[in-house]
């Protein structure tokens, strides 16, 4: 870990592949390139910031950066889902269980990423469904910055320019329990 820190690498990487391994237990760990390769890759990169790639750029383009007025019941649904679980990651955290916590986190993610190959956004921008996509694309936002939020005490830098992105003022616990408003702006 300190030849990479030495190589000017991203900390927080290793802030996340260290606190992934954490419990509340004093316990040694081990650090292993490949597996710390695979966690960044498969977790942060591939999970949690492709979500917000995935409908990002649709916004932009299509609607300006504005999300929807409607999400729907089965929006609604998943983003009370993930609203639900913050009180279990808090907790989580504040027993100092990081792995567990992470773990729940990226279980969600699993669920946002699930909800997305079901509507296939790239699919409805294809067939200019942009009613559909439109409403895809902000349940989508929605759910990565309720993500934000439960990664933020480990990932406070990726948090910051999450919030940017978003147009949003820093985001704490309190703001899981709202959503982004009807016309709100991201930034390209």
């Amino acid at each position: 870990p300190l030849k990479y820190l030495e190589l000017g690498l991203n900390a927080e990487w290793l802030r996340y592949y260290i606190a992934a391994k954490l419990n509340a237990k004093v316990e040694d760990i081990d650090f292993n390139p490949d597996d710390f390769v695979a966690r960044v890759n498969s977790d942060l990169v591939g999970k949690y910031i492709n979500i917000a790639s995935r409908s990002a750029g649709f916004l932009t383009k299509r609607f300006g950066g504005k999300l929807s007025a409607d999400i729907g019941v089965e929006g609604r649904t998943l983003l009370d889902g993930l609203r639900a679980h913050r009180a279990e990651v808090e907790r989580l955290y504040e027993e100092r269980e990081f792995g567990k916590a992470l773990r729940e986190v990226m279980a969600l993610a699993d669920v946002v990423n699930q909800f997305v190959d079901k509507h296939q956004p790239w699919e409805l921008a294809k067939h200019n469904d942009t009613e559909q996509l439109h409403y895809v694309c902000s349940i989508v936002l929605n759910a990565f910055r309720l993500l934000t939020i439960y990664l933020k005490p480990v990932l406070p830098a990726v948090a910051a320019r999450a919030e940017a992105f978003l147009n949003v003022e820093p985001l704490t616990w309190a703001d899981a329990q709202t959503l982004l408003p009807a016309g709100h702006a991201i930034r390209p």
